[in-house]
């Protein structure tokens, strides 16, 4: 009798965590929605803020009526959101499965306050400020880098290529 009491209490103590826990795809569909919220915070509508004033910023130097800046803006502007919201929806899972549960809660609860929104632009700013630092460098290191190639290797069935390309 008392080892049917024992097995009946391990039993109870054992299916009581496996009954509370969710089901797999209960836990798994909450992962996705905190990626995407995760996500919306991070790089949705701040970013298309930010695109818009950065696109505004560069035709500003064009020298280009009011007006066709103003539909190269809107257009540029358009492009980038439909182009960011299909770069989010892919990158969901992604996110999904780099971050715990908890560290997607602890990120989303942060990145909704106004500090954490505030933290959020800032290294959207940030980003965007060190990729235009860094394209001089670039451009400078890829000239040097296709003149190594070209100097080791035989570049004229690539110019010839390029050449067709253009015509």
């Amino acid at each position: 009798m008392r080892l049917i009491a024992v097995f009946a209490a391990l039993f109870v103590f054992s299916v009581g965590p496996v009954l509370a826990q969710e089901p797999p795809d209960a836990a798994r569909t909450r992962q996705l929605e905190l990626a995407g919220r995760y996500l919306e915070l991070t790089q949705g509508a701040d970013t298309a803020k930010l695109i818009r004033e950065q696109i505004e910023e560069g035709y500003g130097d064009a020298e280009l009526p009011a007006d066709q800046r103003a539909w190269l803006t809107d257009q540029m502007t358009s492009m980038f959101e439909e182009a960011l919201s299909a770069a989010i929806v892919e990158i969901r899972d992604d996110v999904a499965d780099t971050f715990t549960t908890a560290e997607l809660e602890a990120a989303v609860a942060f990145y909704d306050t106004p500090m954490g929104r505030s933290i959020a632009r800032k290294d959207l700013e940030m980003s965007a400020a060190m990729q235009q630092a860094m394209m001089p460098h670039l451009l400078t290191r890829i000239t040097s880098m296709s003149e190594k190639f070209c100097q080791r290797f035989d570049c004229t069935a690539m110019g010839e290529t390029a050449a067709k390309s253009r015509s």
